[in-house]
C-alpha cells in the first residue's frame, strides 16, 4: 500500500543534514560532533550503535540481513515497500539512470543506499548535505562489482561494532560494492544539488571519494559558525 510522503516535501528546507555511511572510518565521536544536525543512516547503523533521525534500507539482501530491527531503534523509516515494519514510509527502488526528485514515485538505486538517502534529503529540501563514513574503498573485496561476496573473519570494509565485532559476521553474504557505478551516480547527485545552489560536502577522513568538495569536521564546524 502506498503512503503519501508529501508531508516530507521541503520539511527541512534550507537546513543542513548529515548522511552517514557505514565505512570503516566511522566513529560515534564523529557523529557526536555533528549532533545538532538531522541525520540519515542505513542498514546496520544500529550496531554502531546509533539511531539516526531518518533510516533506510534499499537493497533486498540488506533488508533480509537487517530485519528485525532492535526494539529500541525507532527512527522515521524509508524502507523497501515489502518491509514488514509498522510505520514504514515505503520507497520503490528502481534500477535506472538519473536522480529522483519525487520519492513518492520511486528512487534510483544507483549502486549504494547513500545515493537513495541523497534523493530523500533533496526531496526534504536540505540545502547542504555532509557526508560521514563514506570511505569509497573496499580493499578486501576481490569479486566483480555487484556479485555476491561472503564475509571473512574480519570486515575492513565497514565500521566495527562497539564490542569490536565486525559489521558482517563470518559467512554473511552481501553484494560487492560497485565503485565505478557509484562514482557516476554521486556525480549526478552533485549536479542536481548544484542546479539549485545546494551543496554536498564530504567530511569523511581520508575518503577516496573525490566527487564532492572535502573538509574536515572541524573545518566545517568553523565554516558553519562563521556563516550562520
Amino acid at each position: 500500500m502506498r503512503v503519501d510522503k508529501a508531508r516530507f516535501y521541503n520539511k527541512h528546507a534550507n537546513e543542513t543534514g548529515v548522511i552517514i555511511g557505514n565505512g570503516p572510518s566511522l566513529t560515534l565521536e564523529q557523529i557526536d560532533k555533528l549532533s545538532k544536525y538531522v541525520t540519515f543512516g542505513s542498514n546496520a547503523i544500529y550496531d554502531l550503535p546509533y539511531q539516526p533521525t531518518y533510516y533506510s534500507i534499499v537493497d533486498k539482501e540488506m533488508l533480509d540481513a537487517c530485519l528485525p530491527l532492535p526494539f529500541w531503534f525507532t527512527p522515521t523509516m524509508f524502507l523497501r515497500a515489502e518491509a514488514p515494519v509498522i510505520g514504514n514510509n515505503p520507497i520503490y527502488p528502481i534500477v535506472a539512470g538519473g536522480f529522483s526528485r519525487n520519492i513518492d514515485n520511486f528512487v534510483i538505486m544507483g549502486g549504494t543506499v547513500s545515493y537513495v538517502l541523497m534523493q530523500i534529503a533533496y526531496y526534504m529540501g536540505f540545502t547542504k548535505l555532509l557526508l560521514l563514513g563514506i570511505d569509497h574503498y573496499y580493499p578486501s573485496i576481490t569479486v566483480e562489482p555487484g556479485q555476491s561476496f561472503i564475509a571473512g573473519e574480519d570486515d575492513p570494509n565497514h565500521f566495527k561494532r562497539k564490542d569490536g565485532s565486525p559489521y558482517f559476521a563470518t559467512g554473511k553474504c552481501y553484494n560487492a560494492p560497485e565503485i565505478e557505478r557509484t562514482t557516476i551516480t554521486y556525480n549526478w547527485a552533485k549536479e542536481f544539488f548544484a542546479l539549485e545552489g545546494r551543496r554536498i560536502i564530504n567530511l569523511t577522513p581520508d575518503s577516496k571519494l573525490d566527487v564532492f568538495e572535502k573538509m574536515s569536521i572541524d573545518q566545517w564546524l568553523q565554516y558553519d559558525r562563521q556563516h550562520t
